[in-house]
């Protein structure tokens, strides 16, 4: 057991994807072509006064998320520059690229000020995040290799590789920003077409999201259960707004087309325990998510 792979594990005890989206609104990509570590961001060899900038912008943002991006091992989109993109995922998303001389410019980025400001979105259409981070899980690697591949040979703008995005049990993983769909358990030849239709404002196969990142999970799980329900792909048909506890769970709030509809989430532990890591000997259980809607819907799954 502890030699399988965790993808394939998760995938053979039947767990669903839906509602086990990296929960971050804000994120900072900052390119490095070089080897990554387990712990890539903490471990990149940039200089103390850059990773004291980073926790100061990630005190003042909780929500901040920072990856680690490139093109290839080795390989600069552009040499002798760094591109650093900070994006805010969701319906209203902001977007600001520098181009950086030396990674000790990054102190001088005033990122949380652009991250609230406004402004549109890139013009070269959806940025296309791989998890390839082998060294903090062999199925990243193994699987979100050749995923990345396929997205540069369909759009090379677009295709970046990145560290680590949480979940390896769903590997291969990608973030599409900066509409904020996390996938999973992807295949090289969905790429092209999941591209085509995030350029599109759609979503590409229901069964592989795993959630926005801009929402709560048990948001995300509410709004994937209606928008499989009534196979509805477009990225404005479906979206939370408003998220209460409850003695259960949650009671969730959302606006499909238009019309307002209350779901009622919680989780249940489902399946036999697996470890959820690549050579890991524990077993962890699995707790899926339970939705149901109030009467103007019929029961969710």
């Amino acid at each position: 057991m502890a030699s399988a792979f965790c993808s394939r594990l998760a995938r053979s005890h039947g767990v669903s994807p839906r509602g086990t989206a990296t929960e971050a609104t804000h994120w900072l990509l900052i390119e490095d072509p070089s080897p990554w570590s387990t712990d890539a961001v903490e471990d990149a060899a940039w200089g103390p006064s850059v990773h004291e900038a980073i926790a100061g912008w990630t005190d003042t943002m909780p929500d901040l998320r920072v990856q680690l991006i490139r093109r290839g091992l080795q390989r600069w989109d552009d040499p002798g520059r760094i591109r650093c993109i900070a994006v805010r995922a969701g319906p209203r998303p902001v977007v600001r690229e520098w181009s950086l001389g030396a990674y000790g410019d990054l102190p001088a980025l005033r990122v949380p000020e652009a991250l609230r400001g406004s402004g549109p979105a890139l013009e070269a259409g959806p940025l296309v995040l791989t998890c390839v981070n082998g060294r903090r899980d062999a199925c990243c690697a193994k699987w979100g290799r050749p995923v990345a591949q396929a997205v540069a040979d369909a759009a090379p703008e677009a295709a970046w590789q990145t560290s680590h995005l949480g979940g390896h049990r769903f590997a291969p993983t990608a973030l599409v920003l900066p509409d904020g769909t996390h996938y999973g358990w992807l295949r090289p030849a969905d790429m092209a077409d999941l591209v085509g239709a995030h350029r599109d404002g759609h979503l590409h196969d229901l069964d592989r999201v795993r959630g926005a990142v801009h929402q709560p999970r048990p948001v995300q799980a509410a709004c994937l259960s209606l928008r499989q329900r009534r196979g509805a792909t477009a990225l404005p048909a479906v979206r939370g707004v408003g998220l209460d506890e409850t003695d259960e769970g949650w009671a969730v709030r959302v606006r499909a087309e238009g019309e307002p509809r209350t779901a009622h989430v919680w989780q249940e532990q489902e399946g036999t325990p697996f470890p959820h890591s690549c050579g890991s000997r524990e077993a962890k259980p699995q707790r899926a998510w339970r939705v149901r809607w109030t009467a103007d819907e019929a029961a969710g799954p």
